[in-house]
């Protein structure tokens, strides 16, 4: 029997929740906005879908959610937008790789986080640290920042 697939519980509060809906646009660098694609194929795995859901403003990075048919949901990047992929197949044109290629198509959806949560916490992390670091004085970050950078910074071992 063929399992439904459902949106991550934590993307669903993230996306209805008016304190957390648009906070990555508000905070992105690169002026990322929430743009959420209907379910897509998968084109390295039958069953699956993909769902965009955040797309940086020229289209370099786009993130998906990635969904199996065992229930399990990671976000994904990729240089392509999928959707586009799919309608220009539907249309008859030409589209930027071949689907059927799954080498090609591997190498185009990279492995991001295993949450959506750990996704946005750790792109809204990023941001507010590019922020802190090139609009203000850095000595003054907020303590989670600060423990985040620490978490990064080089060991006095390796020095």
């Amino acid at each position: 029997m063929a399992r439904r697939h459902s949106l991550p519980q934590d993307f669903v509060t993230f996306q209805t929740s008016t304190n957390l809906y648009g906070s990555l646009d508000a905070v992105s660098v690169t002026f990322c906005w929430t743009d959420i694609s209907p379910p897509l194929p998968s084109p390295v795995e039958p069953g699956a879908f993909l769902v965009r859901l955040l797309r940086d403003q020229q289209d370099c990075v786009i993130w998906y959610l990635y969904l199996r048919t065992s229930g399990e949901a990671f976000v994904v990047h990729s240089h392509l937008n999928y959707e586009h992929e799919v309608e220009a197949r539907r249309a008859g044109e030409e589209t930027e790789t071949d689907r059927y290629d799954a080498t090609a198509q591997t190498a185009a959806i990279l492995w991001c986080a295993p949450s959506f949560e750990e996704f946005a916490h750790r792109f809204w992390i990023v941001n507010r640290l590019w922020h802190a670091v090139n609009g203000s004085n850095p000595s003054r970050l907020e303590p989670q920042l600060r423990s985040y950078l620490h978490h990064y910074a080089p060991s006095e071992a390796s020095a």
